[in-house]
C-alpha cells in the first residue's frame, strides 16, 4: 500500500479532485494549509496590494494500492500544474503496515490488517 501525499495550489484542486472521483479515486483527505516559502506571492484586498511569503495550499493524501501509483501521480501532476515554480510537492511513501478500525457489531471497535 502507498500514500501519496500533496501540497496543491488551491486554484488546482477542483480540478485535481474531480479528475480523482472521475477515474474511481473516491476515497482521500484534504484540508486547506499555509506554505512559507523564498518566494512571495501578491495578493490584493480591497485595491491595496500585499505582499506576504506564506501561500494558501490544500494538503492533500490519499491511500492507494501499489498498481495505482503511477495513475494517481499522472492526474495530480497533469491536473494540478499551473507552470509556476513553487507549484506543488508531492511525496510517496511506502506503507508496511496499514489497519482499518472498524466497528462491526456497535460494541468494540476491531482493528482488520488491509
Amino acid at each position: 500500500m502507498i500514500k501519496i501525499e500533496a501540497k496543491i495550489r488551491k486554484s488546482k484542486f477542483k480540478e485535481v479532485k474531480r479528475t480523482l472521483i472521475k477515474e474511481g479515486f473516491e476515497s482521500f483527505n484534504y484540508h486547506l494549509t499555509r506554505c512559507i516559502s523564498k518566494k512571495s506571492e501578491k495578493r490584493f484586498y480591497r485595491g491595496v496590494e500585499f505582499d506576504t511569503i506564506s501561500s494558501e495550499r490544500i494538503d492533500f493524501s490519499i491511500y492507494i494500492n501499489d498498481k495505482d501509483v503511477k495513475n494517481v501521480l499522472d492526474i495530480i501532476v497533469n491536473t494540478g500544474t499551473t507552470g509556476d515554480a513553487d507549484d506543488s510537492l508531492i511525496g510517496v511513501f511506502k506503507l508496511t503496515q496499514a489497519f482499518m478500525v472498524k466497528n462491526s457489531d456497535g460494541s468494540d471497535k476491531l482493528i482488520e490488517k488491509i
